[in-house]
């Protein structure tokens, strides 16, 4: 099977993250299935464009990277037939830049009055919660070639909602990855004075200093922010009430932007009609404003970092001061260059913060819906187990109760991921209680052996303990660290090969206790070991997959482990046994 016929996305998109590629891929090969159609198409938005970024059908992944504006869209929704979310456009309808835009499919054609025409086309719109158009979903070539009938319009209307919530997730996953990266360029601090962690306070900081030290009479300080706002300063020697600038507002930041390009700072005078950069309308305005004001010059001062305008200063004098002199003008730019260098360290900050603070909201909501999944699924699995347990008791044929077994298996399974969900849950909550006291590791350990010796017997494997410790008392939870290392010693015995043996050694070590887990199995890549504590991981070696787990045990010990201000670390080998070693700092 090639390329095309795997329905992969072979050509180029802008999109750089792989698993939201992966993603989006998947949607689109479910949409297709789900529907009964061919060949699928997922589109993102793009500033005025949508970008298709993931395809399903032969020869449709040429089609990865072309855009379409939102006005061709727009146009092609006008004329289409609403199916609820659904818009369904005839063949001899559709414009010539939406064909432009598709991936004509070559398919001979029923002879049916509802036949499907390679140039129909049936799209849906993926609108965000202000009715804003976020991504399309588009299908093409019904396999029954068949323009789809109700049962179909409803399994695509479904399938819609699902491809909705996956667009709008990926496009934030994308922003908030720019967001990181840009995050992690914060420059450095151009002027310790004006190193100020926000824009306010860089307003606040500046805004008298800067207009004492160039004798003027008031100041106007607005410094951009990211989200098309200003954060704004206004000092003024007499005591002037704030002035009303907003009919100035769309005026001073074209200003700030044409100003900056030019690196001219610009003198404003009620005498000079022919500012440069203002049409006549707009002197009208600066000069009604500076009469108002009773202000005889303005000094306009574009501030900014490398090409970007980050805001703009206005220091003023009244009627009969002196006009602003060349070298003042150059002492302004000089200036503006510092305080658009510290406006940028401060947004920068300001962004970074609320970085931080919506990963944390991500993390405590991931930890939330694990908890709820989990705290969902433990409930009816509850049921299904205790069914199984009484339809056992019955006097049931072979075949059933093999098939009675089989269920039981999978429902232990089952219940085995939603206690590691718990688990993962509870030692990810940053709010959850730990309250640590004294407890004895040798006890711990000599439980957590005792549990697991029969286990390692039914496959003769020789479970031991080396203890050369008198004490070995750290500072815990005795439960969170029960799970710890019976995580690790259960993985230990289940990945280790019959007849081997696995040794648990305690000692102590300077001012830590010391536990290892040392076995003699499996082993693990040098590849896998990267990935070990991620949720979810399974090793790529067939051996170790055939093994059941959940992914998730080593997720909880690296969490559990750090929760007690330990250390955690591996040396293994593939084929070569795997040793893991618990730092933990002892009890004084």
């Amino acid at each position: 099977m090639d390329e095309d016929e795997a329905g992969s996305t072979g050509g180029s998109s802008t999109w750089s993250d792989a698993s939201t590629r992966a993603s989006l891929q998947v949607l689109a090969e479910g949409a297709a299935a789900l529907a009964g159609f061919g060949e699928a198409a997922v589109s993102v938005r793009q500033g005025d464009f949508l970008e298709v970024v993931a395809t399903y059908g032969d020869g449709t992944s040429a089609m990865i990277g072309t855009q379409i504006s939102l006005d061709v869209l727009q146009g092609e929704l006008d004329k289409s037939e609403q199916w609820g979310v659904l818009h369904f456009v005839p063949g001899e309808r559709v414009g010539d830049e939406m064909l432009a835009y598709s991936h004509i499919a070559h398919h001979e054609v029923p002879d049916a009055p509802d036949a499907w025409d390679p140039l129909d086309l049936l799209i849906s719109p993926l609108l965000d919660d202000a009715g804003e158009i976020r991504g399309l979903l588009a299908v093409d070539s019904p396999v029954n070639g068949l323009r789809p009938g109700a049962a179909q319009q409803a399994a695509l209307t479904s399938y819609a909602g699902v491809a909705r919530t996956q667009v709008l997730l990926a496009l934030e996953r994308e922003e908030l990855q720019t967001s990181v990266r840009l995050s992690a360029e914060v420059r450095e601090v151009v002027r310790a004075a004006l190193g100020e962690d926000s824009l306010d306070k860089v307003v606040e900081a500046s805004r008298t200093v800067v207009a004492e030290c160039f004798d003027a009479v008031g100041m106007w300080l607005s410094a951009f922010d990211p989200g098309g706002g200003a954060a704004s300063a206004w000092w003024s020697h007499y005591g002037y009430e704030l002035p009303m600038l907003d009919e100035l507002d769309e005026l001073a930041v074209r200003l700030a932007h044409l100003f900056w390009e030019r690196q001219e700072v610009v003198q404003l005078t009620r005498e000079q009609p022919d500012h440069p950069g203002l049409a006549p309308a707009d002197v009208a305005l600066v000069s009604e404003f500076l009469d108002r004001m009773r202000l005889g010059s303005a000094l306009f001062v574009p501030l900014g970092a490398g090409p970007e305008c980050l805001g703009y200063l206005a220091l003023t004098r009244v009627v009969g001061m002196a006009a602003w002199s060349e070298m003042e003008r150059a002492a302004a730019l000089d200036i503006a260059h510092d305080l658009g260098r510290a406006i940028a360290n401060a947004r920068q900050l300001e962004q970074q913060r609320g970085l931080v603070d919506r990963l944390r909201e991500l993390d405590r909501y991931r930890t939330e819906l694990m908890n709820t999944v989990a705290h969902e699924l433990r409930s009816p699995l509850a049921s299904v187990s205790g069914y199984l347990e009484l339809i056992e008791e019955e006097d049931l044929s072979v075949d059933v109760r093999r098939s009675v077994e089989a269920a039981t298996r999978g429902a232990g399974r089952l219940e085995a991921v939603v206690e590691d969900l718990l688990a993962v849950a509870h030692v990810s909550d940053p709010d959850a209680e730990f309250d640590p006291v004294p407890v004895d590791l040798r006890e711990v350990i000599a439980a957590v052996v005792d549990e697991c010796c029969h286990v390692a017997s039914t496959r003769s494997i020789a479970l031991s303990i080396d203890d050369a410790t008198d004490a070995l008392v750290v500072q815990g939870q005795a439960e969170d660290l029960h799970r710890l290392f019976a995580n690790l010693v259960s993985n230990a015995v289940k990945y280790s090969h019959e007849d081997s043996s696995v040794r648990v050694v305690l000692s102590r070590h300077e001012q830590d206790a010391v536990v290892e887990v040392v076995d003699q199995g499996l082993g693990i890549s040098e590849e896998d070991q990267h990935q070990l504590f991620k949720e979810f991981f399974r090793s790529n070696n067939p051996e170790a997959r055939s093994r059941p787990g959940t992914g998730l045990g080593l997720v909880i010990v690296d969490r559990l482990v750090r929760r007690h201000a330990g250390v955690l670390s591996l040396t293994s080998a593939l084929g070569h046994g795997t040793t893991v070693t618990v730092r933990l700092p002892a009890a004084s």
